[in-house]
């Protein structure tokens, strides 16, 4: 019973912050904005407070390169499209039904205005508490990245150099996923190359060219190998 108090305690703070960020960080029409960088930062960190992610939808340049136009939208907004009669070609080929979009254009001053606001969803807002697991907000500080590189020198395995961070920091501080740890582990094995990983590599290489004759590479190794 105390844990279902707890939880419809969370539940209505999320709502009140919700309602807050509604009232104070709400975009309206009209607003001006220095750059789309900050057209788009703003947009974004509404979307964190309301639990919904954002993603560039359309922009439009001119020639020399400049943005006259930009429409940012929920990432998630829109439902899939299929228009091929192939019944075993399942990817979508377009999106229609786009809901929470915020649209900008550049004046002569060179600012951008918001010219369109739709606040309507078409999905489950995110818990807030989660809001930080979006790609856009993920990150992996700078000493995380050196004790997870020291425990993968150590020959610990990726969950276990994962579980480590977990216990160090605690769950409701981490900025990245388990699979965000992983893919920097692996970058940082790529290009760490110790004693025999230049002869593996070379065997890689060659294993890459048998099968698939298009492939190329050259290798130049010092007197070390």
């Amino acid at each position: 019973m105390e844990e279902c108090n707890q939880k419809k305690g969370n539940d209505a703070q999320q709502i009140g912050d919700r309602s807050t960020a509604k009232d104070e960080g709400k975009p309206n029409l009209g607003m001006f904005f220095e750059s789309f960088d900050k057209f788009f930062q703003y947009y974004r960190s509404y979307g964190n407070k309301m639990g919904f992610e954002v993603t560039i939808r359309s922009s439009r340049k001119r020639d020399d390169g400049e943005l006259i136009y930009a429409n940012v939208a929920y990432c998630c907004g829109g439902k899939q499209d299929n228009d091929s009669k192939n019944i075993f070609k399942l990817h979508p080929l377009t999106k229609s039904g786009y809901k929470a979009c915020n649209v900008a254009s550049r004046h002569l001053d060179g600012k951008l205005e918001i010219v369109s606001i739709i606040y309507e969803h078409n999905h489950e807002l995110i818990s807030l508490r989660k809001s930080r697991f979006f790609k856009s907000n993920r990150f992996i500080q700078a000493h995380v990245k050196r004790k997870v590189e020291v425990n993968d020198r150590a020959r610990i395995k990726p969950s276990k150099n994962f579980n480590s961070v977990v216990e160090a920091r605690g769950v409701e501080n981490l900025s990245f996923l388990q699979n965000d740890c992983r893919n920097y582990i692996e970058k940082v094995r790529r290009i760490r190359l110790g004693d025999g990983d230049a002869f593996a590599l070379h065997k890689y290489f060659l294993k890459m060219q048998k099968d698939n004759l298009n492939f190329f590479y050259i290798m130049d190794l010092d007197e070390n190998g």
